[in-house]
């Protein structure tokens, strides 16, 4: 009987073994970290409710034309992964191996230092042509690694939080323009981290941005 045990018990762990060590050859290791390489940007019609079951809802928008308070950029890092420290070594614990060949997310150390948003064309009597309109922005932020999925801040509050780079950010406009009229945006953004990769900048298409008096709800309360 006792022989018959250690047979079975000897088996058993071949078997483990044997396991573990198909699955790093076949599924492992994963990179850990990633690093920003440059930004994927889309301009978008933008609905947000935080009661929704999906909070953010993105469209196309039609005839270059939106409200101001649906205006977005949608802005995606993009991403190259990479590996920060050497994790082909061999690991016995049965626990930790239970998750071998499960990948990891990659997490990333770099931080968003600012975001400055400019328009060569005057957007408001205080926010003038060439001033800094961040301030009247909201962002949406959508963080895999850290649990936060659309979530909205006000892009100012946000960048003060000193954040880590997420997977994407949506800004929406949240004051209207003195006129309506088309603007296009010069986005510049500051990261901290690696040394040749902390600034990206991009323009964004032309857009008529309308005021609240443009739309078919505002005309029929002015008519009556």
């Amino acid at each position: 009987m006792r022989n018959k045990l250690l047979i079975l018990l000897s088996g058993f762990v071949i078997l483990i073994l044997f396991g573990l060590f198909s699955c790093e050859d076949k599924c492992g290791p994963f990179p850990n970290k990633y690093k920003i390489i440059g930004l994927d940007w889309v301009n978008y019609k933008a609905v947000y409710s935080d009661t929704a079951d999906t909070r953010l809802l993105l469209s196309n928008i039609e005839n270059d034309s939106v409200f101001y308070k649906e205006y977005s950029i949608l802005i995606v890092p993009r991403q190259e992964t990479y590996f920060a420290q050497n994790t082909k070594k061999w690991n016995f614990s049965l626990i930790q191996s239970a998750y071998a060949c499960s990948p990891v997310i990659p997490t990333t150390d770099e931080k968003i230092d600012s975001i400055v948003i400019l328009s060569e064309s005057d957007f408001k009597l205080n926010h003038s042509s060439g001033q800094d309109l961040s301030d009247l922005f909201d962002v949406v932020v959508l963080d895999h690694v850290n649990g936060i999925y659309h979530e909205k801040y006000n892009l100012k509050d946000y960048l003060a939080t000193n954040p880590n780079v997420p997977s994407e950010l949506t800004l929406i406009l949240k004051e209207q323009p003195d006129l309506t009229m088309d603007f296009e945006f010069l986005v510049k953004y500051y990261q901290k981290g690696i040394a040749d990769n902390d600034f990206f900048e991009f323009m964004t298409n032309k857009i008529v941005i309308k005021r609240d008096e443009e739309s078919p709800a505002a005309n029929t309360q002015y008519s009556q």
